[in-house]
């Protein structure tokens, strides 16, 4: 902590680095197919969503407003009865900030979180259960949210009010 701003590098978002907390949601790296008489490509499954078999799958659209540097973070939460994926409708990028399973988030610091940084034609999906920041979104824009609904606590949150962190790169 340097003056109650921590520094976290800001990766670049990729499926690799990724994966221990679920899919990128892109094109590229997955091979389409023609459909619609030759005039569109698919891209098919490129994030696993889930749901429990009380609830549902639903898309959403969530309208975010732009976060501006230093970034002061609220909270933490999961989602143990599903999966989340967020897609920007609009090309905006955005910041995908996860924090490592080991630790309790409530024990966690800030050196615990990896934050990801997506170009703007990426999305993400949230495996159930993985502990992350609510959307920073860089510039206002629509995304869209495919996650569960139905009976059921799937929002859990921890409080780190407090923490400041800012994005080196």
């Amino acid at each position: 902590m340097n003056g109650g701003l921590t520094l976290l590098a800001a990766l670049p978002l990729s499926a690799e680095a990724f994966a221990p907390f679920g899919q990128v949601i892109e094109c590229a790296g997955h091979a389409g197919y023609a459909i619609n008489e030759g005039s569109s490509q698919r891209f098919t499954d490129l994030a696993q969503l889930e749901a429990d078999a009380e609830g549902r799958l639903a898309l959403s659209i969530f309208r975010a407003e732009a976060r501006q540097a230093p970034f002061a973070l609220s909270c933490l939460e999961r989602h143990p009865l599903g999966s989340q994926a967020f897609m920007p409708l609009h090309g905006q990028a955005f910041l995908v900030v996860v924090a490592e399973r080991r630790p309790l988030p409530a024990q966690a610091a800030p050196e615990s979180l990896r934050v990801f940084v997506s170009n703007g034609r990426q999305g993400i999906n949230f495996r159930r259960g993985v502990w992350h920041h609510p959307l920073l979104a860089l510039s206002t824009g629509d995304f869209l949210v495919a996650d569960r609904l139905g009976p059921g606590d799937n929002c859990e949150a921890v409080d780190i009010t407090g923490w400041q962190v800012g994005i080196a790169r």
